[in-house]
């Protein structure tokens, strides 16, 4: 089963059940997760650690990881922010067994000198001060705290999810901790994995409680999964032997203008590459003669401007998906042929770019489809069809994902660093990809791929499976290059046989 990602409320109940109902002491879970992140931290620190703890269950699981990093022989620093009489519960008890047993602890109040020398000295910080529960921006003396430990020269590991960070949004409450590594616990939050978090939480690490918690997670729930290589499996399955090209699959790329011919032919290879048994490239007159001199695997079709509808309807005989926006133009013509396939065919269409595009602001036309349809817009996208700004769609991509879901009946890609894909009740996350992927052309051999696996798999399923395996193939180039950059989108569909390849081993 997939990994569970939880929102703040879900992660609040999961502790309360597992405590109350399931009767784990606090203890035990706190032991764990800050022997678990000390495990990590050792593999780091080279010298002196200072932890910098809050007064709260974050700060308790610094108490914890000071403990278990000293017994390993580091030299550790505990500098609190605040008095330790504030301090109680599960938390209190592992700061006492700290101080009982020698452990170096300053109480902090306004004057942060103490913090400043101390990270001057430091080889490695451990920011401990807010774990999930934080919902106001920092200010005062915490903000101060926070800004000390990103002025720091050393490198900074945070426990659980960045201090200032919104444990749903992601969102930066004020300031935040820039970290190098963050080292969270039981299960991912639903903010470790969208908004500006991702530009603060560095390698992501996930530890685990010590308990089996299937009971628990079904009856808290999950605000979203991360997609899994075993559902990728699954959506790809196993060719049979007797396959031909047209048990395969037949698809239609409806993209491209004058001048824009390399998106429906980067559509058109990323299908292909997906496993398509056929492509055809359907574009406007202009067009023909340009991709006429550069396609050798695939088809072109001149659409027919003056007989529009009768000429998509002869073209979609027989294909088993539709890839259809990227490049097409936003003129009377490309919205007469995007209303006719989106809302008229039965088959399973995706709509990427332009496509999409032409439904600005009218998302519910949409759910008037007679098949399935994915869209797969970016965040500029997803702000045009549903009447808002891009920067609204950022400051929570779940959400915005299910919105979209919601107001469309569609199958929603939500493409970005950790593409979301959301239909229905399902929200799922892409926690792999590298930054290479960020060229142009992309997006358009996403659409490909996700029309190639239409054919075999229901719409949310390819969503996923075409998601990873996009991402996938770069991860790969970057492994095999070393550069963070110069990657085309020609190279994103050439890499994607290989990376079917290992889930076929």
């Amino acid at each position: 089963m997939s990994s569970p990602i939880l929102s703040r409320e879900q992660i609040r109940a999961y502790d309360r059940d597992a405590i109350e109902r399931c009767h784990v002491p606090g203890l035990i879970l706190m032991e764990n997760a800050g022997r678990g992140a000390a495990e990590i931290i050792a593999e780091r620190a080279e010298g002196r650690v200072v932890i910098v703890a809050g007064r709260g269950n974050n700060g308790g699981d610094g108490f914890v990881v000071a403990r278990h990093l000293a017994a390993g022989g580091d030299e550790v620093e505990v500098l609190l922010l605040g008095e330790r009489d504030g301090v109680a519960g599960d938390a209190r008890q592992n700061l006492d067994a700290w101080v009982g047993l020698g452990g170096s602890l300053v109480e902090l109040g306004d004057d942060l000198t103490p913090l400043e020398e101390a990270l001057a000295s430091a080889d490695l910080a451990v920011d401990a001060l807010f774990g999930t529960g934080l919902t106001r921006p920092l200010e005062g003396r915490y903000a101060a705290a926070v800004e000390a430990l990103n002025r720091a020269a050393c490198p900074v590991v945070a426990l659980d999810i960045p201090s200032g960070i919104d444990a749903d949004r992601g969102a930066v409450l004020g300031v935040a901790v820039e970290a190098v590594a963050t080292i969270t616990f039981a299960h991912l939050k639903a903010g470790l994995v969208q908004g500006a978090a991702l530009r603060h939480i560095g390698s992501l690490y996930q530890v685990e409680l010590g308990i089996p918690d299937d009971e628990v997670l079904a009856k808290v729930g999950a605000v979203a999964r991360v997609i899994g290589e075993e559902e990728v499996a699954r959506a790809l399955g196993q060719r049979p032997p007797d396959s031909h090209k047209y048990s395969a699959g037949s698809v239609l790329v409806v993209a491209g203008s004058a001048g824009k011919t390399g998106a429906a032919l980067l559509a058109g290879r990323g299908a292909l590459a997906a496993g398509a048994g056929m492509v055809t490239l359907a574009t406007w007159p202009e067009a023909v003669p340009s991709l006429e001199g550069r396609v050798l695997e695939m088809m072109t079709l001149a659409l027919d401007e003056a007989d529009l509808p009768a000429c998509l309807d002869r073209a979609l005989e027989r294909r088993r998906a539709v890839a259809m926006g990227p490049g097409l133009g936003l003129d009377d013509r490309a919205r007469r042929a995007c209303e006719h396939v989106a809302l008229g065919w039965e088959g399973p269409v995706v709509l990427d770019a332009d496509a999409i595009s032409v439904f600005a602001g009218r998302p519910e036309a949409l759910r008037a489809a007679p098949g399935p349809r994915v869209i797969t817009p970016h965040s500029g996208e997803l702000a045009r069809l549903l009447g808002t700004t891009s920067a609204a769609i950022e400051d929570d991509r779940l959400a915005a994902a299910a919105t979209a879901a919601e107001r469309t009946g569609a199958t929603v890609v939500l493409k970005g660093h950790r593409t979301i894909v959301a239909s229905g009740t399902r929200r799922d996350v892409c926690m792999i990809g590298h930054p290479v992927l960020a060229t142009a052309g992309s997006g358009d051999v996403l659409a490909g791929v996700v029309a190639a696996l239409l054919v075999g798999a229901d719409p949310h399923e390819a969503a996923c499976a075409a998601v990873y395996l996009h991402a996938l193939s770069g991860d790969r180039w970057h492994e095999r290059v070393g550069a963070d950059r110069g990657m085309t989108a020609g190279e994103i569909a050439a890499g994607l046989p290989d990376a079917i390849a290992s889930f076929q081993a």
